[in-house]
């Protein structure tokens, strides 16, 4: 069975007052304690004139391309976005390709002028058992690393996977041109129509199953019933 994370509403985890996490845990930073979960709490500033707007949907659109998301899940959660509040939270996996770990997570992201706030929490390893094939799944509430010399090396394996990923998101910010957008409320909708760009397209319907192109068009499948066939960029039409 695999795990359901329960996604917490947006601005909660903007809102909560951070406490240090007990004596013998402060040898383990970057954690912190929050309503007793154990997050990492990142602050970016960007340089101007990056705008709020621009850096939330560079933001978005990296995290739609580049989610890790349960191999064999039927259901993946959508990543949850408000376009006024300039935040989104989603769910992914950060693994160590050296090792069989997975770290199931909730990563949420606001963007306010041009800071960045990045909130990792709802932490949990996993891992499958060599003997009989099962999954050992681990919430980081529950490690002792002043106990086990395990746990402190998952707490610093996923501290260096959370870092390289907010890293990836961040340079991905700074290197790209913001789209420009015109159909907000069809992407608000969770809906598409002629004329709306790629990047649009990905902010409303998220990422395609499989992309084809030939010449100037492109095809976008999202299961057996949703198409989308972009020429030069731009979508032409669509069945859904």
């Amino acid at each position: 069975m695999v795990k359901k994370f329960i996604m917490p509403t947006l601005g909660i985890l903007f809102c909560i007052a951070f406490a240090p996490l007990k004596a013998q845990d402060n040898a383990y930073p970057p954690y912190t304690k929050m309503k007793d979960k154990t997050v990492i709490s990142q602050f970016h500033t960007l340089d101007k004139p990056e705008t709020t707007e621009g850096i939330f949907l560079n933001a978005l659109l990296w995290m739609i391309q580049n989610r890790n998301t349960v191999e064999g899940k039927e259901e993946i959660p959508p990543i949850e976005a408000d376009y006024d509040k300039k935040q989104f939270t989603v769910e992914t996996v950060l693994t160590n390709p050296k090792t069989t770990s997975q770290y199931h997570c909730i990563f949420s992201v606001k963007v306010s002028d041009n800071i960045i706030t990045i909130l990792t929490a709802d932490i949990t390893y996993e891992a499958e058992t060599s003997i009989i094939k099962l999954v050992k799944r681990l919430p980081f509430e529950k490690l002792q690393p002043e106990k086990k010399p395990k746990h402190k090396e998952y707490l610093e394996e996923f501290a260096a996977l959370d870092k390289a990923y907010s890293k990836q998101m961040i340079e991905a910010i700074i290197s790209n041109e913001p789209p420009a957008i015109s159909h907000w409320q069809e992407i608000k909708d969770k809906n598409v129509t002629k004329g709306m760009s790629e990047a649009e397209c990905l902010l409303s319907l998220g990422k395609p199953v499989s992309v084809q192109k030939q010449g100037t068009k492109t095809e976008w499948m999202y299961d057996s019933y949703t198409y989308l066939f972009f020429e030069n960029g731009i979508l032409a039409s669509f069945i859904k």
